[in-house]
């Protein structure tokens, strides 16, 4: 199965990523698309910290090394390669 083809990658409004990490919008070439976190490594930590806890877990977050559009464009690309574009579509929170 070939995967989606990409037509938009937008940073969500309000798009400060300063504190590494912000949502992402990915339009797919014939309608649909997916919402999700994108972040920065250190994210994760500064997360378990703040949630006081031993563990931590949420919706998926796609990590990379940065938030350049570049990067985050080259890390959208590769997960709609893989898999027929699973991963893209696994990380789904908007509606089509």
């Amino acid at each position: 199965m070939p995967g989606p083809k990409i037509a938009s990658i937008d940073f969500a409004p309000p798009a400060d990523c300063a504190s590494g990490d912000c949502d992402l919008t990915v339009a797919f070439e014939g309608g649909g698309g997916s919402t999700f976190k994108v972040a920065t490594y250190d994210r994760a930590e500064s997360w378990m910290a703040a949630s006081k806890r031993g563990a931590w877990w949420s919706e998926p977050v796609l990590f990379v090394s940065s938030l350049d559009p570049a990067t985050v464009r080259a890390a959208v690309e590769a997960m709609a390669a893989e898999m027929g574009g699973y991963w893209l579509r696994y990380y789904h929170r908007r509606k089509s």
